[in-house]
């Protein structure tokens, strides 16, 4: 079966997650992805868990089915390189700050002339342009500049385990990559895509800031996301349960399930929110997370465990979902997390391990047209 991306060229010149994941994604539908990296290889390669030297769990997870070459950007023979596999490419990922790839010969300007249909995507902190766009930042940082730490309302900062701006950017590279190639089909031409990690925080918020905005038109109070029926709360067991009774006759369920009738018709009493909200807290304090689960599941509405991340894991929703494969690859057996999306007539697939740093380099290069003497040259001179 044709994957959706078969015979499309990418070249992944990108470190961090967004980047990486975006590959990720568009080699697990098809695309023939190459994976250019330092010659010392990504940072990521050192972290923890290493599964093989140089083969941490962060690379084998965000690089599966990608080769992998190793070129010196300071040095004019691996600028060459780069250029050689931009003039077959028909996309190009780079995650560098503004201005870097540019002083190298490698920027927009340049490569659209060497192969003006090519799709140039970049991602970054804050975009290609004003006057924050050589500022550094990780996902952290951009989560608390555009507010997502405070979205539960409750003025506590926390830190996820999802790093939430930087998928979000990987997605969105993914889809405006493939609008790109499509526009490409009509054109004729490339074009230069300008993903910024704080652009798509401030986007996923669009609930919210949309709710902001329209009150100070109307002078309204900002609804949060946390209510009397939309919270988390915590059971006898120090665990916890979502509560999310949105819908009225999920409202009266749960009143009647947690033994708090009077509470039906106060759904929307917002005056008494704080009350309302202890009431129910200690309703739930009495009882374990499993025994709400209990009851909750003869009802079917939105009441849930909140699961460790290890339990999710484990649990029959994910073992059911087909999100999970394990396969046995030359290092050891290694379980993958599939992408989410699901393609009927061209699913992905994982298809290789993530190489090693610099690990096709030889193949790369001779499809290049580069000779043997050559590659050697290259590898004695710190080229590649």
């Amino acid at each position: 079966m044709e994957s959706a991306l078969n015979g499309i060229k990418v070249v992944d010149f990108s470190q961090w997650l967004p980047g990486q994941y975006c590959g990720m994604v568009l080699a697990d539908f098809g695309a023939d992805v190459i994976k250019v990296e330092g010659v010392k290889g990504d940072p990521d390669r050192s972290f923890a868990p290493q599964l093989a030297p140089g083969m941490s769990s962060w690379n084998l997870a965000l690089n599966r089915n990608k080769k992998g070459i190793t070129v010196n950007l300071k040095t004019e023979k691996g600028r060459e390189i780069v250029k050689k596999l931009l003039q077959q490419a028909d996309v190009f990922l780079e995650g560098f700050r503004p201005g870097y790839l540019e002083s190298k010969g490698l920027g927009y300007e340049e490569i659209h002339e060497l192969n003006p249909r090519l799709v140039y995507c970049s991602i970054t902190g804050f975009g290609q342009t004003g006057k924050y766009r050589q500022q550094p930042a990780h996902d952290l940082n951009i989560i608390g500049l555009s507010g997502m730490n405070f979205l539960n309302d409750s003025g506590n900062v926390a830190i996820s385990e999802v790093q939430v701006s930087a998928i979000g950017s990987g997605l969105n590279a993914v889809a405006a990559i493939s609008m790109a190639l499509l526009a490409r089909e009509r054109s004729g031409q490339g074009q230069h895509i300008d993903i910024s990690l704080y652009n798509t925080a401030l986007s996923m918020q669009i609930v919210s800031l949309a709710s902001i905005l329209g009150c100070r038109v109307t002078g309204d109070t900002p609804f949060g996301r946390r209510a009397h029926y939309y919270d988390v709360y915590k059971t006898k067991d120090g665990k916890h349960i979502s509560v999310g009774a949105i819908e009225p006759k999920f409202w009266a369920q749960f009143c009647e399930m947690i033994g708090l009738p009077e509470l039906k018709a106060r759904q929307y009493d917002f005056f008494h929110e704080d009350e309302i909200t202890e009431m129910i807290r200690e309703k739930i304090a009495s009882r374990t997370r499993a025994e709400w689960e209990a009851l909750a599941k003869a009802g079917m509405f939105c009441v849930t465990p909140v699961f460790r991340p290890e339990e999710a894991l484990e649990n029959d929703m994910t073992k059911e979902s087909g999100m999970l494969q394990t396969r046995q690859e030359d290092i050891g057996n290694v379980t993958y997390l599939n992408p989410a999306v699901k393609l009927s007539g061209t699913p992905c697939s994982v298809r290789f391990r993530a190489p090693y740093a610099g690990e096709h380099n030889r193949e790369i290069l001779v499809s290049l047209g580069y000779t043997e003497e050559e590659i050697f040259a290259f590898k004695a001179a710190e080229i590649i």
